[in-house]
């Protein structure tokens, strides 16, 4: 066996056991193994070698380098970080990392809020997803794919793919992680149903079981849910608390910095509402978020209590890009802010108007089972 084979084997067989370790959450294990890869991989680099394997071999290593960024360091990950894989795709390349090249554009797709690019590279992984007996990969595609249901509101679709994820998982020992972020799923989408004392029980299960395995960071996730699931209902001070320990510890997670500011303006609390929003419209621009650009903007007019004229302006600005992504329950809540302000100014046309944006908002979820 050539040198250049066995190096071959050896990298290849340590980039499957860094993907087996990030599937199961454990980081340091894999932050300590990608060290390793990382100076292998600059070695190969330098070898002038065009042949299908050497290029499916820095395929994957790139594909699971973004892979970690996701799970470890997402505010670094812009829109253009998937662009380096996308010319080294093509017929010869091999099935598996094919399949890992449409699962992980998915997920940056779904980071950036392109629902739309996010399902169909998730149909394109799907398609692949038959090729793999690993009944694990199976489960990370479930588990994945439910997340888009969930943000695409169809709550109950994203129910049933995280069911058969953490079924599978439960099965594993170690992978105990994936089972916590499983009851986040189902914690969250139980949010949306209205179905709150279910919500928090899976939250509540999800922190113990994370807390469990001292995965700090993960914990931030649920809590950021579980403010969203007392900003639902309203108890504002409560959600504060839950969110402030979010943006205290990551200054750049744009969703709490939303959920926060909006849950202060409902409290009158204007001027720390506007830090918030000012903080938040900062981080959205850097990253290049485009849907919280717009709810951020949304809130800000409502918070400097502008204009009606202004506020209209802000609002259909925000309806154009939602209706483009699919997202209709956010359509029909900020039709319905604009129809009870032209109520109370007695434009009965404008109200007719928003009103009608709302029936029609409600029509879209009704018909693929999202009405909240």
């Amino acid at each position: 066996m050539s040198t250049g084979v066995f190096v071959y084997e050896v990298v290849m067989q340590q980039l499957n056991d860094f993907y087996q370790l990030m599937l199961s959450q454990q980081l340091i294990k894999a932050s300590e193994l990608k060290k390793e890869i990382d100076e292998k991989i600059e070695q190969i680099k330098d070898v002038k070698e065009e042949e299908k394997q050497h290029q499916n071999l820095l395929l994957y290593y790139s594909l699971l380098d973004f892979k970690y960024k996701m799970l470890t360091d997402r505010v670094s990950i812009r829109k253009d970080s998937f662009d380096v894989m996308n010319d080294s795709i093509n017929e010869t390349t091999d099935t598996l990392i094919a399949y890992y090249y449409h699962s992980f554009k998915a997920e940056h797709a779904l980071l950036f809020s392109n629902y739309n690019e996010a399902r169909r590279q998730y149909e394109e992984a799907e398609s692949l997803l038959g090729h793999i007996s690993d009944e694990l990969e199976h489960a990370e595609f479930y588990q994945k794919y439910a997340v888009l249901h969930h943000h695409i509101s169809q709550m109950l679709t994203s129910i049933e793919y995280t069911n058969k994820a953490k079924t599978i998982f439960e099965k594993h020992a170690g992978y105990e992680v994936k089972v916590a972020s499983c009851e986040n799923t189902l914690g969250t989408a139980c949010i949306f149903l209205k179905q709150f004392e279910k919500a928090e029980e899976h939250l509540n299960r999800s922190i113990d079981l994370l807390k469990k395995h001292n995965a700090d960071k993960l914990i931030l996730v649920v809590r950021h849910n579980l403010g969203l699931l007392y900003a639902t209902q309203n108890l504002s001070t409560l959600a504060i608390r839950h969110l402030s320990e979010v943006t205290e510890k990551i200054p750049t997670h744009f969703k709490a910095l939303f959920l926060q500011a909006r849950e202060h303006y409902k409290l009158k609390e204007t001027a720390t509402a506007g830090e918030l929003i000012a903080k938040g419209l900062k981080v959205c621009q850097e990253v290049g978020n485009e849907e919280y650009m717009y709810h951020f903007s949304i809130l800000r007019s409502l918070n400097d209590d502008e204009s009606v004229e202004l506020l209209e302006e802000e609002v259909k600005k925000g309806i154009t890009y939602f209706k483009d992504q699919d997202l209709w329950d956010y359509v029909e809540e900020y039709s319905e802010v604009l129809a009870v302000r032209f109520r109370k100014l007695k434009n009965h046309e404008k109200v007719s108007d928003y009103f009608d944006v709302c029936y029609e908002a409600k029509q879209k979820l009704l018909s693929k089972g999202a009405l909240k």
